[in-house]
């Protein structure tokens, strides 16, 4: 069966095969092999570079499905020219690979993963204003990774708890001191002093009153926490978060705090 498909990971395997991890369309995240990828007068190799919007062919494989007849439809040139893009598109392909279940279709995911891409590939040195069809420039790119950010934390089911501490319950704005990845939302000065750990915040990133009970509407809306947490947290909190998600380092936080914190 045909599918599009984004290349997100591809890892050597035997003397001249790789294997693709891939997000498709048809089928959420997969791993397939593309034979004789690694071969000097492969065609297919071309076409499975990795961010690569790809069309091709599933074959069942003994194990593993088989790549055929891949052909290359977006290749985000621009992006990948990009040290910033790019160190944020690495992010996401590992976030995707480590977060997100085998095949399990999700036209939500697909639709953020592909818009992210083409959103990424828009960003340009020489550029300082953003619209529907103007680039964004480097000095903006960082509001749209944390943009990105929380949106694929919402899609992933983990919005953060911006309005109360999530041990005491408290909410006092003034007493809310630190954010807890682990449990995905504030910690007060009590909690946090008595032994619940959590990143501090700096003054700009805390919630004022306003923030946290500007209206009942806002603090029901499915939304509100994510445009929130978007707003008031930084990069580097944001990034504290995915990693307590993956149990484990993301190895491309060092890359990506390199570039953009």
């Amino acid at each position: 069966m045909r599918t599009r498909a984004i290349i997100l990971k591809k890892q050597n395997t035997g003397e001249y095969d790789q294997l693709i991890t891939c997000y498709t369309e048809e089928f959420g995240k997969l791993t397939a092999v593309a034979k004789s990828a690694l071969k000097p007068n492969s065609i297919q190799a071309m076409h499975l570079d990795i961010f690569n919007l790809v069309d091709f062919e599933l074959i069942n494989g003994r194990a593993t499905p088989i790549i055929a007849g891949a052909q290359a439809e977006r290749m985000y040139s621009d992006m990948k020219t990009n040290l910033p893009a790019l160190a944020g598109a690495y992010f996401f392909a590992e976030v995707f690979d480590r977060l997100v279940f085998d095949y399990q279709r999700d036209d939500e995911m697909w639709g953020f993963l592909t818009n992210l891409l083409e959103d990424f590939d828009k960003t340009t040195p020489t550029t300082t204003c953003r619209g529907s069809d103007q680039s964004v420039g480097e000095e903006n790119f960082k509001e749209l990774f944390k943009e990105k950010q929380a949106s694929l934390i919402s899609l992933l089911g983990y919005a953060p708890n911006m309005s109360e501490c999530i041990f005491c319950s408290s909410q006092n704005s003034s007493d809310l001191l630190a954010y807890s990845p682990e449990g995905r939302g504030m910690v007060c000065k009590n909690c946090f002093f008595g032994g619940q750990r959590g990143i501090v915040l700096k003054n700009k990133e805390l919630p004022s009153y306003d923030d946290c009970h500007t209206t009942t509407a806002r603090l029901r809306s499915v939304a509100a926490p994510l445009r929130y947490a978007q707003g008031l947290l930084s990069i580097s909190v944001m990034n504290a978060i995915f990693e307590s998600l993956a149990e484990r380092e993301l190895h491309s936080l060092k890359l990506t705090r390199n570039v953009l914190e």
